[in-house]
Formats: C-alpha cells, structure tokens, sequence
C-alpha cells in the first residue's frame, strides 16, 4: 500500500507539471518533458505494486477498501490490484508459544485440586480459511493472541477437570496430552488445525505432592513384596516337582527289584567275580555274603 500511495503522489505531481507547462510557453516543453517522465516514474511504481510474491508456506489475503477476496494467493508471483493490500499469513506448523517457550496454566482437577502445567503446542493455519480469519480477526498476530491464547488456556481447563489427580501425575502422560489436544481443537474449531500438545511440567501443592510421594513409596513397597512372595511361591514348587521326581523314581526302583531280577544279578554277578573268591550263600535273607580270596603278587 505504501507504494501506492507512493505512485498516487508521483502522478499527481507528473499531472502538475503537464498542467504547468502550456502557461510557460516555449520555455514549458522541458517542463512537460519533465512531467511525462515523472508520470512514467509514478506508473512503474505502481506497477512495482501490483506485483505480489508469496513465498513457500505462506499465502495471501487481497483487501482494498474494506473488500477481502475470497480467494486465497498460493505461494508463486500473484498479479493484483496495485492500490490493494496483500497480507500475508504462515501455513507452516508453528509452536506457541514461540521461541521454545511454555505456557503456565493453572488447573482443577476431578477432585478440585490445584495443579499448574507449562504447556505447549504446535499448530497450523488452513490457508483457505485464510480470509475468513482476517475477515472476522484480523492479522496472524492477532489470529495467535485471540484463538489460539484462548483455545490453549480453556481447552487445557476443561481436559483436566476429566482427570484425577493420580491421572494428571501418571507417567504416562501422553493420554492426558491426547485429552488436552481434543479439548483445543473443540475450542479453536476449524479456524486453526491442532496438530500435538506437550506437557512439560506438572507441578501440585505441597500436601498433594507429598501424598502422591507417599503413595508411590507404598505402592513400590507392595510391588516389592508380591515379587519376594512370587520367589518363595516358584521355590516352594520347585520343590515339591523335585521331591515329586524323588517319590517316582523310587516308586520306579522299588516296583523293578523283583525277586527274579535280583537272581538275574546275582548270577550276572558270580560270571564277572575274580579266581578264588569265596562266596557265602546264607541259609536266611536270601543276600549272598562274598569274599574275595585274589591273590595278590
């Protein structure tokens, strides 16, 4: 716009010198010269206006006189009226806040307690609600403090008063990130796309910090227990197995030491007795007695 009007004053003061001109007489052809080419300058001027370059990720509002187009300029070089005013507005994700910063936000939760998060998002701008966004709010600056300040501050309010505070303090915070992204995106509508929340920091009172603390230990303390009872439990079977082994294999050895196996041996074994060995067979118990009589040289 500026060059507009830029152009508006060159030609204004190109026509006043044409008009100047003809009272001068013959000394009036430099001066019309003159105007001419001031009103040459005030035209490539405008025309220097009237060409519009839309980088990658953005895209171009068209206003003039309180009229927005509809349409939306692509990334490229645009044509355009060149009294009228292009704004041009991100599509790329972009983090609120900017700059790697958080956002403090203080919360109830299910049970009315108070918890402060520092919250961030990353978000993005349709381009062909473009318009309709500078139309009702104005500029992205504008977009950012008044959609997405709000969207953030409500949306994250209403995710935690569904939680618990033992949700909110989970270590999986990633269901709550989840909740919260819902809620924004409820909130912002489709004038803005919610593409992730990150919960940096949970932070509770002390005598509800302290309480989680507590619980934690007792629930650690728990979890250390039903591992010990879980050992004692697996070597009280292990146990029982080995004695049940025990119990068969002796059922086993018991039911095989028959009277006729063990004259089997007992035979087997006067075939492999040195020379010389004496062998006591006793009248009573039915168990041989024997002596070996080697001689040793």
């Amino acid at each position: 716009m500026g060059l507009a009007v830029l152009a508006v004053f060159i030609l204004v003061g190109g026509a006043g010198l044409l008009a100047v001109a003809p009272a001068l007489g013959r000394r009036g052809g430099s001066l019309r010269l003159l105007g001419y080419l001031v009103m040459g300058l005030g035209v490539l001027v405008a025309g220097l206006n009237a060409v519009v370059l839309i980088g990658v990720g953005e895209v171009g509002v068209v206003h003039f006189l309180g009229k927005v187009s509809p349409r939306p300029l692509e990334q490229g070089v645009h044509l355009v009226n060149p009294f009228a005013t292009v704004e041009k507005m991100s599509i790329r994700e972009q983090a609120f806040p900017p700059d790697g910063g958080v956002e403090r936000i203080e919360a109830q939760t299910s049970e009315q307690l108070n918890v402060q998060l520092e919250i961030s998002l990353l978000y993005r701008i349709e381009g062909a609600n473009a318009p309709d966004l500078f139309q009702r709010i104005g500029t992205e600056r504008q977009i950012t403090s008044r959609i997405v300040l709000n969207a953030v501050r409500n949306g994250v309010r209403d995710a935690v008063a569904t939680k618990s505070i033992n949700e909110i303090f989970s270590p999986n915070r990633r269901e709550l990130a989840l909740a919260m992204r819902e809620a924004i995106q409820a909130k912002a509508g489709d004038r803005i796309q919610v593409i992730d929340v990150f919960v940096r920091e949970v932070q509770a009172p002390p005598r509800v910090r302290e309480a989680i603390e507590e619980k934690l230990q007792r629930e650690q303390q728990v979890a250390a227990e039903r591992f010990q009872t879980e050992i004692i439990q697996e070597r009280a079977k292990q146990k029982v197995e080995e004695a049940k082994g025990i119990a068969e294999a002796q059922r086993i050895i018991s039911q095989g030491l028959t009277p006729e196996y063990l004259t089997f041996f007992y035979i087997q074994q006067l075939t492999n007795m040195p020379q010389g060995t004496v062998v006591y067979v006793p009248t009573e118990g039915g168990i041989p007695l024997i002596r070996s009589l080697e001689i040793r040289r």
